[in-house]
C-alpha cells in the first residue's frame, strides 16, 4: 500500500511545511488557497480580534463542538477561529489523531497554524504548562502526524522564536522576503536557503525548498483571488 503522504506533490502530499516571510509578504495568501484548493480535510486554527487572518476560505467555527458538525456535515475547508489557540491546539491534534485512526488512518488530512511561534516557542516552557502543552502538541504534529496522513502547516514571520524540533520536521520550506536579521540568524543559516533565488522575485512571491536547501520550485506565489 502506497502511504497516504506520497503523491509526489508538495502542495498534496502529506508531509510537512514550514512557510516563512515578514509582514505583508505572499505568505497568508498562499495559505489561504493551500487550505481551500487542498484535496485533505484541511482545518486552519485562527486567532480572534485584531490578531485573526482574514478571509479564510470555508466555513467558520467558534469551538470544538461546531468543529465536530462542521466534519459531519462533510466540510473540508474548516476555520476554527479559537479565543484561546493554546488551550485549543491540542484539542485540534487529539481530534485529529482520532479521526486518522478511527479511518485507518486513509483519511488525508492538512492543519494550518499561523504566527505558528506563539504556539511552538523555541526554549523549554516547564515554568507555563499551557505553553508546555503546546509546544508539545506542534511536535506531534510534526513528529507523529505525518503517520497518521496530517500534513502540518507552520506559518511564521520569526523562525528564531520558534521551536527548532517542529521546524526540523518539515520537509517543504516556502521562503519569501525575510528580514536581514532572521537572514543573518543561525537558525536559517543551517536551513541553506539560497537567497539570491528568494531575492530574484517581489515581494509576493517566494521559493520552495525541500529539507537539504534544494530547490522545489521557484516563483512560488499564490492566485490573486487569495490575496
Amino acid at each position: 500500500m502506497t502511504p497516504s503522504w506520497q503523491t509526489g506533490d508538495p502542495w498534496t502530499d502529506g508531509l510537512n511545511m514550514l512557510v516563512l516571510g515578514k509582514t505583508q509578504t505572499g505568505k497568508t495568501s498562499l495559505c489561504r488557497e493551500l487550505h481551500d484548493t487542498s484535496p485533505r480535510l484541511s482545518v486552519w486554527l485562527n486567532a480572534t480580534g485584531a490578531d485573526r487572518v482574514e478571509d479564510v476560505p470555508g466555513r467558520t467555527v467558534r469551538s470544538l463542538s461546531a468543529l465536530q458538525d462542521a466534519l459531519r456535515d462533510d466540510c473540508w475547508a474548516i476555520e476554527w477561529v479559537s479565543d484561546d489557540r493554546r488551550r485549543d491546539y491540542p484539542r485540534l491534534q487529539r481530534l485529529q489523531f482520532e479521526l486518522a485512526d478511527a479511518t485507518d488512518r486513509s483519511l488525508r488530512q492538512q492543519t494550518i497554524v499561523d504566527e505558528a511561534h506563539e504556539l511552538a516557542p523555541t526554549g523549554r516552557q516547564s515554568q507555563d504548562s499551557q505553553l508546555y502543552d503546546s509546544q508539545q502538541t506542534a511536535r506531534r504534529f510534526a513528529k507523529r502526524g505525518v503517520k497518521r496522513g496530517i500534513k502540518h502547516v507552520a506559518v511564521t514571520q520569526d523562525p528564531t522564536a520558534m521551536d527548532s524540533q517542529t521546524m526540523r520536521q518539515s520537509e517543504h520550506r516556502v521562503v519569501f522576503d525575510m528580514t536581514s536579521e532572521n537572514r543573518k540568524s543561525s537558525v536559517l543559516k543551517r536551513m541553506g536557503f539560497d537567497w539570491d533565488a528568494v531575492d530574484a522575485g517581489d515581494r509576493f512571491t517566494g521559493v520552495l525548498f525541500d529539507d537539504s536547501g534544494q530547490i522545489e520550485e521557484r516563483a512560488v506565489k499564490a492566485q490573486e483571488e487569495y490575496a
